[in-house]
């Protein structure tokens, strides 16, 4: 009879274990609310308009860097330029239609980048909002960038295969990681600091099979950018 019952409670502790276990597993929602509490909150961000990045850009495996600025406007636009003296990169997304420019001549935005920067956004909020993916799980934890973060994998509208890392502790995005047809892309994302009670992160490490680009913003402006840069040169 006690083996029995030591057999049964060692069995409900183990079930109760699991399910703690499980408990601790947060939803997608409650990584992406812990996220938005961090940045400063969705109603903090859900006024903006628009947004100014301006700062440094450094192409680590090529050994130049130089200027870099980014605007973005309601509800899908998007203009880019780093000047790196020896070559001016010029990306931009008009809300209908996107372009780049390597150096190398203007050319069509790729059609699946395109697409994806084609879905409007509601609010300036809306990057806090998981429903905008078609499909979410939060897969368990995982060591990112040194830190304990949670590990979600996601599905855009568009079909983009999308990982993401928050960090256990902070609630801040890590990172991500984007697989396209030219193979996976990485983002890192580090040194957050607040803008208008907003908090940014002011490094961006975009990592890729060639080395790393360090984009670094100095300077962080809310309001919409002139409406003239968003048009194709």
């Amino acid at each position: 009879m006690r083996q029995f019952a030591w057999a049964a409670i060692a069995a409900v502790m183990m079930v109760g274990g699991a399910a703690r276990a499980e408990a601790q597993t947060p939803t997608v929602q409650q990584v992406y609310d812990k996220y938005a509490t961090a940045v400063g909150g969705r109603d903090a961000w859900k006024t903006v308009t628009g947004r100014t990045d301006k700062g440094t850009a450094n192409v680590a495996f090529a050994g130049i860097s130089g200027a870099y600025e980014r605007h973005t406007a309601l509800p899908n636009k998007m203009r880019m330029i780093i000047d790196l003296g020896v070559v001016k990169i010029d990306q931009g997304f008009d809300g209908e239609k996107g372009w780049m420019d390597q150096g190398q001549g203007m050319q069509p935005m790729p059609a699946e980048q395109a697409k994806e920067m084609a879905e409007p956004s509601a609010d300036g909020a809306a990057f806090l909002d998981p429903s905008r993916y078609a499909k979410s799980a939060v897969v368990g934890k995982e060591t990112f960038e040194g830190a304990e973060a949670w590990k979600l994998e996601l599905t855009s509208k568009a079909g983009r295969t999308i990982t993401e890392y928050f960090d256990v502790n902070t609630g801040l995005r890590l990172g991500t990681v984007t697989t396209t047809p030219m193979g996976a892309q990485t983002a890192i994302y580090k040194d957050y600091k607040e803008f208008d009670k907003k908090k940014v992160a002011t490094t961006l490490i975009q990592r890729s099979a060639q080395g790393d680009v360090i984009l670094t913003s100095e300077t962080v402006t809310f309001g919409t950018p002139d409406a003239a840069l968003f048009k194709q040169p």
